[in-house]
């Protein structure tokens, strides 16, 4: 379960990266550079280092349950309209509370709904159906991967349970007890000073 939510915050982190760089690309065109620089957007360089580690570790779990054998979820998969819907949604959401945070704390960010949808802010509505499309679909291959050719799980062999070992007697062939019963049966050493 976990590696799931890993690859759903790293695809929703990757996703909302996208969505702000293509807006101001559509929004600014070839200044976008220079709109992105002037509104404070320097930080997004720690953060796609933040996201490109979890797109990383997203991998590498998706690997290891593939090795390990994690096999297919227990519940069934969502539908994938609603996990479509649900990503868009999250990407928006992302978007919009990102640009309200970066108005109010960036004095070159226009601030309120005007840093949202002004200068073809609106645009992120599209841009995030079509990239919300994109991470639902990943997250169902990578589910479908899992599913198809994730290894067998490796059962240890079957062994009785201990209680029954502990009340079988011990048997012994009649071979062994006509050895040990012979005169020229190996003995124990004799204990010193007796």
């Amino acid at each position: 379960m976990w590696g799931f939510r890993l690859r759903c915050f790293a695809l929703l982190g990757a996703g909302a990266l996208g969505l702000h760089e293509l807006r101001y690309l559509i929004g600014y065109g070839g200044d976008a550079g220079r709109a992105l620089a002037e509104q404070g957007h320097g930080y997004l360089d720690a953060v796609t280092a933040v996201v490109a580690l979890t797109l990383v570790a997203a991998l590498a779990a998706l690997v290891a349950a593939l090795v390990r054998g994690a096999g297919a979820a227990k519940r069934p998969p969502r539908r994938w309209r609603v996990r479509w819907l649900a990503c868009s949604g999250a990407l928006l959401a992302v978007f919009t509370l990102q640009e309200l945070v970066e108005g109010a704390l960036s004095p070159g960010h226009p601030a309120g709904l005007v840093g949202v949808a002004g200068s073809g802010g609106w645009i992120a509505v599209p841009l995030a159906l079509a990239i919300g499309a994109v991470v639902a679909a990943l997250l169902r291959g990578a589910e479908a991967v899992i599913a198809r050719f994730a290894a067998p799980l490796r059962r240890p062999p079957l062994r009785a349970p201990r209680s029954a070992l502990a009340r079988a007697p011990l048997q012994v062939g009649p071979r062994v007890l006509a050895l040990l019963a012979s005169s020229g049966a190996p003995r124990a050493p004799p204990l010193r000073g007796w």
